[in-house]
């Protein structure tokens, strides 16, 4: 018999691969149903099924993670209040990671091209859907029920289980791995292990729900701008394999740097509960 808090890593695996079957299984089905129906991927209805299915298969996997874990809900999932200089630390940081994270994009698009459909899918969910859709499909719902799983349900089960920097790598390995392609997977396994850090350290979940909403929602608001506001690269690119202006690079560096030494004054404060 095991000792230790539930997951461990196979057991998150096993976790994972539940969600993947839940969601591709579903997916096909309500694939094939809109096409006998002719409903197409723009459509309120289309938006409402895919949230409904992403719903029920990340709720499935977080009440089992959780219910198996048999710890207290804030014990897993630790919805407890950070302090004000973390919280100016990461608003800060994001919004240059917002512009690194998306040349790191460009990057990997430039010597693995992203598929016309891959563009195509993205860009209906999220500049062709009506704003609030994409504002629950992208941005609210997977903040809050990925960092429940990722930040609270694995996260929680890994550090009572592991070393803190084993907890961290895989974690966000696997948090990579579960939007199931290589062009998201750099900037995911990237952002998953600062979360992860900042979860630890924090002993809090709210800067990554945030963190992972602006993320998201960033990219629906740049997209739904593009013709208002162009930059190259980071708003225009498409299926394209183009750069972002050095200028704007140097622009999110800067920003990314000055997050980080906020982030290391406000964990040499302490403490980070109020």
């Amino acid at each position: 018999m095991e000792l230790g808090t539930y997951p461990r890593i196979k057991n998150v695996l096993l976790l994972c691969l539940l969600f993947s079957g839940i969601q591709l299984g579903t997916s096909l089905l309500a694939g094939v149903l809109f096409g006998l129906l002719g409903i197409d991927t723009e459509s309120i209805i289309f938006g409402i099924t895919i949230i409904i299915i992403y719903i029920l298969s990340f709720g499935l996997i977080i009440l089992i993670g959780y219910k198996k874990s048999k710890q207290k809900f804030n014990e897993v999932f630790k919805f407890n209040k950070v302090s004000i200089n973390y919280w100016l630390a990461i608003i800060v940081f994001m919004f240059g990671f917002i512009i690194i994270s998306s040349e790191i994009d460009n990057v990997i698009n430039y010597f693995l091209p992203r598929p016309e459909f891959f563009h195509d899918a993205f860009d209906s969910l999220m500049g062709k859907q009506i704003f609030i859709i994409s504002f629950l499909m992208i941005g609210i719902l997977p903040a809050l029920l990925e960092e429940m799983f990722f930040r609270g349900v694995v996260l929680n089960g890994f550090y009572n289980n592991y070393s803190e920097k084993k907890a961290i790598l895989i974690s966000a390995l696997l948090f990579g791995l579960i939007h199931l392609n290589p062009w998201q997977f750099v900037t995911a396994f990237i952002i998953g292990i600062i979360m992860a850090w900042v979860c630890i350290k924090t002993k809090s979940i709210l800067l990554c729900i945030y963190m992972h909403l602006f993320n998201n929602l960033t990219g629906v608001i740049v997209l739904r701008l593009r013709d208002v506001i162009k930059i190259r690269g980071f708003n225009t690119a498409g299926s394209e394999r183009v750069f972002q202006p050095l200028w704007f690079d140097a622009l999110g560096a800067v920003i990314v740097v000055f997050g980080v030494l906020l982030l290391i004054k406000a964990y040499k404060k302490g403490p980070v509960l109020k």
